[in-house]
């Protein structure tokens, strides 16, 4: 997905501006917001227009399905999230822009008010968007620029559903809907890997559960969902060994020249695996585009981002009987931590409770195809 806390500053550009701290950017933050506001038709009023295409009908109940799962089921905050459509035509509602040194991983960082400091600096314009990269290029960044699909407000604004969003797969829908509500429920400042991972890992886990509460584990689109997880994670597997070499590579204290040949010769190598390991994905076209990425620290940290330590949260939900309602509600018990990676680690040691005696529920059956 993209960067998705950037919605916010939007709601704090005015007081910004008036402090002449790039006054026009948070300006044009400003009128893009302003212009999806003004323009967000309520999902009921779309959903009754008898001219739309079964898909998109079926897309949007899905939509209301979801908003009542996550809130029910997982219990995170839907408050009015997801009740307005927003038609973003034929580009992306937005986009952002990432930075990075070439030789090592330290994630060029924006400053905004209320979020701290963001790995990623958004925008409705993209000419704005262009000239910022250009700008990180020169100075020798990596730099990645690119679509975003979905953002969260966190709450403070009524996130729509973004024409876009409707063309994915349910799983995939589900997915994205419920990563973004868990930032509306849970959101350490300052602490990005860990706010987009834990979302990666409830988005995740919560549409594989929604789709077999809505058509049964033994379903085909419960059975096409995990096929497309299981290549994602040989994808991701693949990215985070590289990364870790190059990390190695990074730290070694090689010269830099040494070091740059070196990063293109890690990157080539994963290139070759890429080829074999294709073979056994069942959705390839998907990651074949690896094959032409030139390496790019920024790209590569951008993936890390959202899938970083995910087997410590995994390892939390097992230990609360497979809750993520429990998960959450425990997770964001590490806000005002200095470092909630190592209270996830702690939870993680500490007694499991009782799901039912934690929740007032029984505990969720196991997942499709595990025992």
């Amino acid at each position: 997905m993209s960067a998705r806390h950037w919605g916010l500053v939007s709601l704090t550009g005015a007081l910004v501006a008036l402090c002449g701290c790039e006054a026009g950017y948070y300006g044009h933050l400003a009128r893009g917001q302003a212009d999806m506001m003004l323009h967000c038709r309520p999902l009921d009023e779309v959903a009754a227009d008898t001219s739309l295409a079964p898909e998109t009908a079926a897309r949007l109940d899905l939509v209301r399905q979801i908003r009542e799962y996550a809130d029910g089921a997982i219990g995170l905050d839907v408050s009015g999230n997801y009740t307005c459509f927003y038609d973003t035509g034929t580009r992306p509602v937005c986009w952002n822009v990432s930075a990075c040194p070439p030789e090592r991983f330290e994630a060029y960082t924006w400053s905004f008010p209320f979020l701290g400091a963001l790995p990623y600096k958004g925008f409705f314009d993209l000419d704005r968007a262009r000239r910022e990269r250009e700008r990180l290029s020169a100075e020798g960044y990596d730099t990645v620029l690119r679509p975003v699909t979905a953002y969260s407000t966190l709450g403070y604004l009524s996130d729509p559903v973004l024409s876009d969003m409707l063309r994915f797969p349910p799983d995939a829908l589900a997915d994205l809907l419920i990563h973004e509500l868990t930032h509306a429920t849970v959101y350490l400042r300052g602490h990005t890997d860990f706010n987009e991972s834990l979302a990666t890992f409830v988005g995740r886990r919560g549409s594989l559960d929604l789709l077999a509460h809505l058509h049964g584990t033994d379903s085909h689109a419960v059975a096409a969902a995990r096929s497309r997880r299981r290549d994602a994670a040989v994808f991701n597997d693949l990215l985070s060994e590289l990364v870790t070499s190059l990390d190695s590579l990074y730290s070694s204290g090689a010269p830099r020249d040494q070091v740059m040949a070196a990063r293109d010769t890690l990157f080539a190598a994963a290139q070759t695996r890429y080829r074999s390991l294709r073979l056994t994905l069942v959705t390839p076209e998907r990651y074949d585009g690896f094959l032409e990425w030139k390496i790019n620290n920024a790209r590569l940290l951008s993936y890390r981002r959202y899938n970083r330590d995910l087997a410590l949260f995994e390892q939390l939900w097992e230990r609360q009987g497979r809750d993520l309602s429990r998960l959450v509600e425990l997770v964001a018990g590490c806000d005002g931590r200095d470092d909630p990676w190592n209270c996830l680690r702690e939870l993680g040691e500490a007694p499991a409770a009782s799901p039912q005696a934690a929740t007032g529920r029984p505990a969720p059956s196991p997942e499709p195809g595990e025992e």
